[in-house]
């Protein structure tokens, strides 16, 4: 239990710590104890994720912010997104943290140089409302506004497939979180009134949820167990493979906004300002504390923050091992490939983008331009001055040079003088018969 934190993002635009431990009246009983409470943002906190000794936040101010809660102090903060933070994701190895925002772009932010070393820009048609990791780190997915859910091969950074989930009317037309098992076997999308959990390896949903309340929040307890939060304040905890092993406890009065799991522990937090852990074994479910906070919370992370402490003196003594890089430019592995494409196959539509997202949006663009040219069958109009019109067209076609222009000869020219004079001698010689008529 000894450094087990839960960290909470509120709306009043603080994000808080607080650290389990001991009673001194009673060591056999535990309470939360605030451990730092940070001012990083000027709006509310819509995302936290935690890995190692960083906490990492996105706001509603555009603003995406690391927190080292070793030296309770501010990082860094990045101003790249221009719209609402709703996504932040660190890699397995937390080399890199991925962000998504409502403007649609997504990120990749290096956490040792604290630049921002990748970005999709149009990622998404609409925002993007979560990212998960896969567990080998070399795969993610995001879900996004636009009812597409994207499947990004991180060692090549390239969108491997598009799987559209807007004609699914079981998802209610809304769709908020996506998540990996802890085996990344199976993801879960959480609809408007449904958890859907699907297989990778069949592409079929293997159990589906559906709650009386809308569910607010949900998370993974084990590869096999999955747990939901719901409006009503009540928390559902399901096994996805047997219909009937599922459990519904009323926990809160008001909204259960949040969940997070670490091992056997579950924190929770309720829009009533309640945050609580809880310790899950076997059957037993108990309350290990609870605490009323003051604020509004949205967003939660579980960590244990004394993990780091063991990491660096580990490295003090030269035991521990070289941290596992990010590759940019490599070509992509078949372990990736191979799941991405489990994922989405039969799932629903699928695209396959074989483009950089920056360079397919370019090229888009560009089929959308209009070229008037005349097409090589229209006719050619020729008005009082022997000019001619060319029909208007909208697809792009040369026009061909019809009748080769030569230059006149003085032959030429003597016999275009000619034929002047005698037009004009015959339209003498006719008003002169008019007026001897007369």
């Amino acid at each position: 239990m000894a450094g087990l934190e839960l960290v909470v993002g509120t709306y009043e635009q603080f994000t808080v710590g607080y650290r389990v431990e001991p009673l001194q009246k009673d060591p056999t009983k535990l309470y939360l104890k605030e451990a730092f409470a940070v001012h990083m943002h000027t709006a509310s906190v819509r995302a936290i994720a935690s890995n190692g000794k960083f906490v990492a936040t996105g706001g509603a101010d555009d603003r995406v912010c690391l927190l080292d809660i070793r030296g309770d102090s501010k990082e860094n903060e990045f101003l790249h997104h221009e719209g609402t933070v709703n996504a932040v994701a660190f890699s397995t190895d937390g080399s890199f943290l991925f962000t998504g925002a409502s403007d649609g772009t997504m990120t990749a932010i290096n956490t040792a140089k604290q630049i921002v070393s990748k970005t999709w820009k149009g990622a998404h048609k609409a925002s993007v409302q979560s990212i998960s990791i896969h567990p080998k780190g070399k795969m993610a997915i995001s879900l996004g506004g636009d009812m597409l859910l994207k499947t990004w091969d991180l060692i090549t950074g390239r969108a491997l497939f598009t799987t559209a989930l807007h004609k699914n009317s079981k998802y209610g037309r809304s769709l908020t979180d996506v998540q990996w098992s802890p085996d990344g076997e199976h993801f879960a999308l959480l609809g408007n009134r449904v958890v859907d959990v699907i297989s990778i390896e069949t592409t079929r949903s293997v159990r589906t949820l559906e709650c009386d309340s809308k569910p607010a929040a949900m998370c993974w307890l084990s590869s096999e167990e999955i747990a939901v939060g719901l409006e009503s304040g009540a928390l559902v905890m399901a096994n996805i493979y047997q219909e009937t092993q599922q459990e519904k406890l009323q926990i809160y009065e008001s909204r259960l906004k949040a969940l997070a799991c670490l091992g056997d522990y579950i924190a929770t937090a309720s829009s009533g300002g309640e945050i609580s852990l809880w310790h899950l074994q076997g059957v037993d479910f108990t309350q290990v504390c609870t605490q009323q906070i003051g604020c509004r919370p949205i967003c939660l992370t579980l960590m244990n923050s004394g993990k780091h402490q063991l990491e660096k003196e580990a490295q003090e003594n030269g035991d521990s091992k070289p941290p596992v890089k990010l590759p940019s430019d490599s070509a992509p592995t078949k372990t990736a490939s191979a799941i991405a494409k489990r994922v989405v196959q039969d799932l629903a539509w699928v695209s396959v983008e074989t483009e950089d997202p920056i360079q397919l949006a370019a090229s888009q663009r560009s089929k959308k331009r209009v070229y008037r040219k005349r097409p090589l069958d229209a006719p050619r109009k020729v008005h009082g001055r022997g000019t001619a019109a060319n029909k208007r067209c909208n697809a792009f076609v040369e026009e061909p040079i019809d009748d080769a222009v030569t230059l006149s000869t003085p032959d030429k020219v003597e016999e275009i003088k000619k034929n002047k004079s005698r037009k004009s001698a015959m339209a003498s010689l006719k008003k002169a018969k008019k007026i001897l008529k007369t």
